[in-house]
């Protein structure tokens, strides 16, 4: 429970500290941690037997795209939730719980609010980085070329803006350019993901 509260805590005034309000909320908070501990400890469990289910059934190099697809997507997934919660969620909380604090008025967060809050946070990056991922994917279905994302770049733009506002559950601009900027680093490098599977397919036949 410290570990998952350490984005919090470590914005805190010192006058201030993290509460529960309702006799069940402490025992609920604590249930809701070790089911996403325990849910997250068993995964590499999860995919394998997931991989070991479906392998049977396809070709040798669909095995190959198929597995490539399950390590990669975990990593990805991973690697964003772990840069939302050591970079980003201690910056939107700092914003949040020190920017909007005056004399007259203190900071006392609830528990469930905390990790409601932070954990709709981490889901939202864990998924914006599977994005390479996904471009690869339908590139290699001919659904999308590199041409096709290249002139709809201004789109582009645009929407991960919108989605940064939308996705940030904060009022700050630093927060939704720590959602921004990845947004558009991985359009561009699915730009050079549908060129290069592109070629890949065109080489091959």
């Amino acid at each position: 429970m410290d570990f998952a509260l350490l984005p919090m805590s470590q914005s805190l005034p010192l006058s201030s500290k993290i509460i529960f309000t309702k006799p069940t909320e402490g025992l609920s908070a604590n249930i809701k941690v070790a089911f996403l501990a325990s849910l997250i400890c068993v995964i590499p469990l999860l995919i394998y037997e997931i991989w070991t289910f479906i392998k049977p059934a396809l070709y040798q190099n669909e095995k190959k795209i198929s597995l490539l697809v399950i390590v990669l997507g975990t990593i990805l997934f991973f690697t964003g939730a772990a840069f939302c919660f050591f970079y980003v969620a201690p910056l939107a909380f700092d914003i949040l719980i020190n920017g909007y604090s005056t004399n007259v008025i203190t900071a006392l967060p609830n528990v469930s609010d905390t990790l409601g809050f932070l954990t709709s946070l981490i889901l939202s990056f864990g998924i914006i980085f599977e994005y390479p991922l996904i471009i690869f994917l339908l590139s290699r279905f001919g659904l999308i070329t590199s041409q096709f994302l290249s002139s709809k770049r201004r789109y582009s733009i645009l929407i991960c803006a919108a989605l940064s506002a939308i996705l940030t559950p904060t009022t700050d601009i630093l927060s939704m350019l720590f959602m921004l900027l990845p947004l558009l680093l991985f359009y561009e490098i699915g730009v050079l993901i549908a060129y290069l599977t592109y070629r890949g397919i065109d080489k091959k036949y």
